[in-house]
């Protein structure tokens, strides 16, 4: 009875504390929403309006907040912007505005690089970001969907790129740039409305493809040279497992029971598309190579 009466006078002052907790953050809260507002309307008219994120804070203590300051544009850019708890608080106007022209330079960018695509894969979507390097030079990583399938003929596909790459770098002043090609399995015939940013988030971009196609140029002298292609494959989990079931059926029916299984990431623009590459291992580290159907999940293995 004792330890009952602990536990609810226990669970009544976390409770009591938590509500106190909320409602303070519920009161700075809305003293920094109205401080950005204020200041956003001020400084910029209508171009802008905030959107509440959320609040940094740990062991009750505020540290901060963190707003979306959203450009009123059919297509509107958002930059994210923290604002530190202190009293009064400050915008940085500076710091915005760089970030925000950073953002319109890779919008600009991106629709430039999208619509040189589209000559070749009309429902293309691209992305284009300029990337400061450790030792301060910079890279440009294009990302380019496809909307339709690798074809068989990969070899003629990938010289197809290789050329036009090798025609659009040519208004690039960087050392180092990397087109990276994303296809989809089928066609993909989806008129998408939402913005590129959202659109290339890995969570959501990341099941539309299942082939990805490198390419990498660096500048030499004066001419820039393709000095890296890779081609990978990209199998989500319900895929893998469905190979990777296929594969312990046959050991179990071929006295490999006990052998570990990998599926293989390659690099090779020269294999075939067809087939996954996988990886039996022994326990005493004897190694089998083999190769599964991605349709039939037909097995064979290498000699």
């Amino acid at each position: 009875m004792k330890f009952q009466i602990l536990f609810l006078l226990t669970f009544l002052t976390l409770g009591c504390n938590s509500q106190a907790q909320n409602k303070m953050f519920e009161k700075e809260e809305k003293k920094a929403i109205k401080f950005m507002e204020s200041q956003i309307a001020e400084i910029y008219n209508n171009q802008f309006k905030t959107e509440f994120i959320g609040t940094f804070h740990e062991f009750g203590k505020i540290y901060g907040f963190q707003f979306y300051i959203v450009e009123n544009d059919e297509y509107p850019i958002a930059v994210v912007y923290n604002l530190g708890n202190q009293s009064p608080f400050e915008f940085d106007k500076q710091r915005f505005d760089k970030e925000y022209q950073a953002i319109k330079a890779k919008v600009r960018a991106s629709e430039a690089l999208e619509k040189d695509i589209r000559v070749y894969y009309p429902k293309a979507r691209a992305i284009s970001d300029r990337i400061e390097n450790s030792d301060g030079t910079f890279r440009w990583v294009n990302t380019i969907y496809s909307a339709i399938p690798l074809k068989k003929e990969k070899e003629k596909t990938f010289a197809e790129l290789d050329s036009l790459c090798s025609l659009l770098i040519k208004k690039n002043n960087d050392q180092e740039v990397i087109y990276n090609f994303y296809f989809p399995k089928v066609t993909d015939k989806t008129k998408y409305t939402d913005n590129r940013f959202s659109f290339f988030e890995f969570e959501n971009f990341n099941q539309k493809h299942i082939h990805h196609y490198r390419i990498d140029f660096e500048k030499i002298g004066e001419q820039f040279k393709i000095n890296n292609k890779k081609l990978y494959d990209n199998l989500n989990d319900e895929q893998s497992e469905r190979l990777k079931e296929s594969i312990k059926k046959w050991k179990s029916e071929n006295g490999f029971e006990n052998w570990e299984i990998s599926l293989l990431i390659e690099s090779s623009t020269e294999r075939d598309l067809e087939f996954k590459k996988f990886m039996l291992k022994s326990s005493d580290g004897e190694k089998k190579f083999g190769l599964i159907k991605l349709e039939t999940k037909e097995l064979k293995f290498e000699k």
